[in-house]
């Protein structure tokens, strides 16, 4: 094991080896800097890799570049972001990590790279691996033994699970964000960074307010097990889990991959046969109707009142209540 070395005065780096595995036939290093505070892991991140591009150094392998994946990691964040630019909270104990994944055309060889044109269905694949990490597998085995909902994905950057309420919609119980930036500079993408924040032994607490309109609340996993939990145990699981979504990814170009996600992602879908309401922002408008799974393109499908399928690209879903719809219990007769 080397020596722990300084990186710049505020950041140590950590030697620890972050695999990519989702093939089977190789093995992937990630160099990974762990920070005790930042503004925000994912905008530090982009902007080491910004700074690499246009003001190059001698070569260091230890160092942040636009051509290689490196993890950042963090205990807290000042200026945490989530989807939309809204705010994620930072307290102490939780995981706060970003990995910078080079685009095909800047990766150095044999280097993980993001070889396929950046769309939505990348945070279905990480929320889809992160949903199967150790613990949560643990976890779900668990629930399911009691008969509690299971954690799964909630489309399209979520990870955790309905819980039903008496005489009131079921709410969703969020315990992971996914935040995904392409990193580009003078037109040219160099790479993208997928942040995960992992709630892991505390839950922010939401108010009316830092809900934002969304019908939610945090839950932590350490609300969810005896085991004592450590965020530092997370990182190189979360970062596999990552790296494992880069891969999937990649492939679902490919008529028969993409058929095989829809499948697999069907069995962690917590949305599935519940009845929504998606209000899109910029067309104001609104849609009810029942969650169906996904298309090829990672859309939302939804079943209307007259059977017809719409898809849906973008949208804040408020869950109204669970009941199936009778043409899709009719079909399963």
């Amino acid at each position: 094991m080397k020596k722990l070395k300084k990186f710049d005065g505020q950041s140590r780096l950590i030697t620890t080896i972050i695999h990519y595995d989702h093939t089977k036939k190789s093995q992937k290093d990630f160099n990974h800097t762990h920070l005790a505070s930042t503004h925000s892991t994912n905008s530090q991140l982009i902007e080491w890799m910004v700074l690499s591009y246009q003001a190059p150094s001698p070569t260091d392998p230890n160092r942040p570049h636009f051509s290689r994946p490196h993890v950042l990691t963090a205990d807290t964040q000042s200026s945490g972001r989530g989807q939309h630019g809204r705010t994620w909270q930072s307290p102490l104990g939780n995981v706060y990590l970003s990995l910078y994944v080079p685009t095909q055309a800047y990766a150095l060889p044999q280097n993980l790279c993001l070889s396929y044109r950046l769309d939505g269905r990348l945070s279905l694949c990480v929320g889809y691996q992160l949903s199967q990490i150790p613990i949560i597998e643990a976890i779900n085995q668990t629930r399911l033994a009691k008969h509690l909902p299971t954690i799964g994905v909630k489309w399209v950057n979520d990870v955790g699970f309905y819980q039903p309420q008496d005489n009131l919609p079921d709410q969703f119980q969020k315990l992971s964000g996914i935040l995904i930036e392409p990193v580009n500079v003078a037109g040219h993408m160099l790479g993208v960074v997928v942040g995960v924040g992992v709630n892991i032994a505390h839950a922010p607490v939401l108010t009316q307010q830092t809900q934002e309109g969304l019908n939610y609340q945090a839950i932590s996993l350490q609300d969810l097990t005896t085991q004592r939990l450590q965020p530092s145990e997370f990182y190189q699981p979360v970062s596999d889990a990552i790296a494992n979504a880069i891969g999937q990814f990649n492939q679902l170009q490919a008529a028969e991959a993409s058929e095989q996600f829809i499948h697999d992602f069907a069995q962690r879908d917590v949305l599935k046969n519940k009845h929504l309401q998606i209000h899109n922002a910029l067309s104001e408008q609104s849609i009810t109707g029942i969650a169906a799974g996904i298309d090829a393109q990672g859309c939302l499908l939804i079943e209307q009142a007259d059977g017809s399928i719409q898809t849906i690209w973008t949208g804040t879903i408020q869950v109204l209540d669970s009941a199936v719809s009778s043409l899709q219990a009719n079909k399963h007769k």
